[in-house]
């Protein structure tokens, strides 16, 4: 057996009960190493086409890569998949802490689940002893309540906890799965799959080594990392994601009013460096790893109370929540940031979901009548957290906002599709692509829609293959040699360039199966407006422009230029032409 896994895939069938191993050999392991890959490999063969991302037939995926709970810097990632209940196609969200290095240390690389239990149920994961546990005392409760609840039940303070929130149990399109309590697979909705399976959470406990073939490299690393702090890694390790917010304001593209603006005054009042003079209480960081870049945020002032243990609000919280829908009040951020990761939601999609609605009040396109008397408007924080709690219970226009911003839309009419700032269904992430290439050339063809960490650098798709941290400055040839000392092989980059094309031509595969078109590929009609303030409000980013990048993208993947399919010879250099894709592919080429 390879090194750096297992060989192990757990299988659970909620329905049934049943729980057993899934051996896998080398050459499956070399193939659909981890992360997209793995998630891939089990959407396209187990999923039927066209079902409701809701029907117990959905398949959740927790996938590990070949770097995952090694100990050293930046090897806490792991992916969660699923049919997303939001857009309809591949969903997938990726998540740092500790969970995911605990499950490897448990002898598993991944876990498949399926099915619907008959009631609220946990999974509990003791190494190579794994039992369904009922979790209806835990249905209803907060994240912190269940993480408290279940370590108390098992008598170890030490397991580590993946769950979802009340958002998840009500199927709020945009709800997440938290582990370690600040640490999220955030994106596509994949709570409100597990919450639709009664699945409230997965408990695990591991005390295993994952075997490696060179511990030496990985030591060298660490030691290099913490050497090297001040030049590559101080502005994390000081203040988190958020602090160059500044940078974002002056330039012209900070994300404000539903992405209309691109500047907004107060952004030093709630920026990364504000924070850490007022409110962090210390640094965090994930499993072995010492940057530490996580913000743990305490409050207890003017009847407000912030519990560090629900970490801070990072840039994506503080674009989608602050300057999205200009709120200045940090004591009112702060705490929306920890009752999303206590409700279990998406701070993007949430933040992103309200400011459209603001705006479409704003013109007179959403009334009070649509609201049940809620007066939406930018700028207040007392609201903020108000809507929050009212989409996580789905109460009043909660209910509809938790369909996530195209499909209230959609519901509503009048124009408000219009002011969506989506792809695929996903609300962007707090980047610009008016002003930033890369995002420009990424939101089109990510896989799973508005998402920053997508699929248009091959770099990206490298780390969620491996298992490895986006933030950590590791170059291309040292993640080579790092996936060789896990693994043992002989592994190239230009090998490790063919899994990221396997994985995202499977993506592709899937989203073309459920219906997904070149049209999909675009930006909104928002992002086609120049920037209203600042230096970029004479660019305009044209349609035609977009529409040659997507088609050069395709070139690159070996897709065909009309309409986006990977091409025969493709297929069969990524080896998607065997009998267990035959279906996947059928009536696509």
């Amino acid at each position: 057996m390879s090194l750096g896994y297992w060989g192990k895939i757990l299988r659970v069938d909620l329905s049934t009960g049943n729980i057993w191993t899934e051996h896998r050999s080398d050459e499956w392991y070399r193939r659909y190493v981890g992360g997209r890959l793995m998630i891939a490999y089990y959407l396209l063969n187990e999923v039927p086409k066209g079902i409701d991302a809701f029907d117990p037939a959905n398949r959740l995926i927790f996938a590990t890569g070949p770097i995952t709970g090694v100990p050293f810097p930046g090897a806490g990632r792991h992916s969660v998949g699923a049919k997303s209940p939001l857009t309809g196609g591949f969903g997938e969200a990726e998540a740092g802490g500790f969970w995911g290095a605990e499950l490897k240390k448990a002898g598993w690389d991944g876990i498949v689940v399926t099915g619907k239990a008959a009631k609220p149920t946990y999974l509990w994961i003791n190494e190579d002893k794994v039992e369904l546990r009922d979790a209806s005392h835990l249905w209803g409760k907060v994240t912190d309540l269940v993480e408290d609840a279940i370590r108390a039940e098992l008598g170890d303070k030490l397991v580590r906890v993946a769950q979802i929130g009340p958002a998840g149990e009500n199927l709020v399109r945009f709800a997440l799965i938290a582990n370690d309590l600040n640490e999220v697979a955030g994106r596509t909705g994949l709570g409100a799959v597990m919450g639709s399976k009664n699945l409230k959470a997965i408990a695990v406990r591991g005390k295993k080594k994952v075997p490696v073939a060179d511990s030496k490299k990985f030591l060298e690393t660490a030691k290099w990392v913490s050497s090297t702090m001040d030049e590559n890694h101080r502005n994390l390790h000081e203040y988190g994601t958020g602090a160059a917010m500044i940078g974002k304001q002056l330039e012209g593209h900070l994300i404000v009013h539903n992405f209309r603006d691109g500047q907004w005054a107060p952004v030093t009042k709630i920026d990364a460096i504000a924070i850490k003079n007022q409110f962090v209480d210390y640094m965090d960081g994930c499993y072995a790893c010492s940057v530490r870049c996580k913000k743990r945020v305490k409050i207890e002032q003017n009847k407000t109370k912030v519990d560090p243990k629900f970490g801070g609000p990072e840039y994506e919280t503080l674009g989608a929540i602050a300057t999205n829908l200009e709120i200045d009040d940090l004591i009112a951020i702060c705490k929306a940031n920890e009752m999303l990761n206590y409700l279990g939601m998406d701070s993007i999609s949430c933040g992103a979901t309200i400011g459209w609605a603001a705006e479409c009040y704003e013109l007179g396109l959403i009334s009070k009548e649509d609201t049940g008397g809620v007066e939406l408007r930018f700028g207040d924080g007392q609201l903020l957290m108000q809507l929050i709690e009212d989409i996580a219970y789905r109460r009043g226009f909660g209910d509809l906002l938790a369909e996530g911003s195209l499909r209230a839309a959609r519901k509503i009419g009048r124009g408000t599709e219009d002011y969506v700032v989506h792809v695929k269904g996903l609300e962007l992430a707090m980047h610009d692509p008016r002003a930033m290439e890369g995002m420009r050339r990424n939101y089109p063809v990510t896989p799973t829609g508005g998402d920053h960490t997508g699929a248009a650098t091959i770099r990206t798709s490298n780390r969620n293959t491996a298992g490895l941290c986006q933030f950590l400055r590791y170059e291309e040839p040292l993640l080579v040699e790092l996936m060789r000392a896990a693994t043992g092989w002989d592994i190239t980059l230009d090998e490790l360039k063919e899994l990221s094309d396997r994985g995202l031509t499977m993506a592709r595969l899937f989203n073309l199966r459920e219906g997904f078109t070149k049209s999909d590929d675009r930006l909104p009609k928002r992002l086609h407006e120049p920037i209203r303030k600042g230096p970029l409000s004479n660019k305009r980013l044209t349609e035609e422009q977009i529409r040659q990048e997507v088609e050069e993208y395709y070139r690159e993947r070996g897709w065909t230029v009309e309409d986006g399919v990977p091409t025969p010879d493709t297929l069969q250099r990524l080896g998607l032409m065997e009998p267990a894709f035959n279906a996947a592919v059928a009536g696509l080429i």
